[in-house]
Formats: C-alpha cells, sequence, structure tokens
C-alpha cells in the first residue's frame, strides 16, 4: 500500500495550478484518468500547489477517493500539496466517513485553499 506523505510548508515561491473537476460529474477512476496529465504536467518541474476544485461534484465512488489519494501522493513526493476545496456534500461525506481528514482536508473556496499557503509562509 502505498504512503500519504505529510503536507509540506511551502513557501509563496511555488507556482499555484488551479484544476476544476466538471460540474455535475462523479468523482470515479474517469475523473481522476482525466486528472492525471494535468497534475503530471504540473509537477514536471517541481513542487507545486495543485487546488483541485470539487463544487461540481455530486457523487464520489471508492475508485475515484483511491486515484485522488494517489494524486495527493505523487504530488506531495514531489514536495508540493495538492489542496481540495468546494462545496461537495459529497466529497465531504466520503472524506468523512472513510477518516481522510487526517491525510487531507476539504477547503470551503479557492481562496481558503490557497490561503493557508500564505499563513505558512509568514
Amino acid at each position: 500500500m502505498a504512503t500519504i506523505v505529510s503536507a509540506p510548508d511551502l513557501t509563496l515561491t511555488h507556482p499555484v495550478t488551479s484544476i476544476d473537476l466538471p460540474s455535475g460529474g462523479r468523482l470515479d477512476a474517469a475523473a481522476v484518468l482525466s486528472l492525471r496529465g494535468p497534475v503530471a504536467k504540473a509537477v514536471a518541474d517541481g513542487p507545486v500547489l495543485v487546488l483541485l476544485d470539487v463544487s461540481g461534484v455530486d457523487g464520489v465512488s471508492p475508485s475515484g477517493i483511491a486515484g485522488l489519494l494517489d494524486l495527493l501522493r505523487v504530488v506531495r513526493s514531489r514536495g508540493g500539496d495538492l489542496r481540495i476545496f468546494g462545496a461537495s456534500t459529497a466529497v465531504q461525506h466520503a472524506f468523512t466517513a472513510l477518516g481522510l481528514d487526517a491525510v487531507a482536508r476539504v477547503y470551503g473556496g479557492h481562496d481558503e485553499a490557497r490561503g493557508l499557503l500564505a499563513s505558512r509562509a509568514s
């Protein structure tokens, strides 16, 4: 089983990449596969903060959560972080039910997800 590295302390010098999941979609294997390319491109040159908007997600599958955890592992293993944000009841419920709040949290919005970066840098 893959190990999830804890969230690193990033500084404002790290680039930020925002990725949106389609509205009304499911977080499943297909959705995660569509994210692999953009995430791989984002981390290719080193540590980066990836912000993933899940506000349009209305359903979550086990394969979607597993894939999301793998993306988190990839980004963190390269010294970056993947932060999930958006008002998705489905994603929040899945995170709470599976106890994933200890690994990653779901932020309320883009500014909040990025704001944590600013507070760590000061």
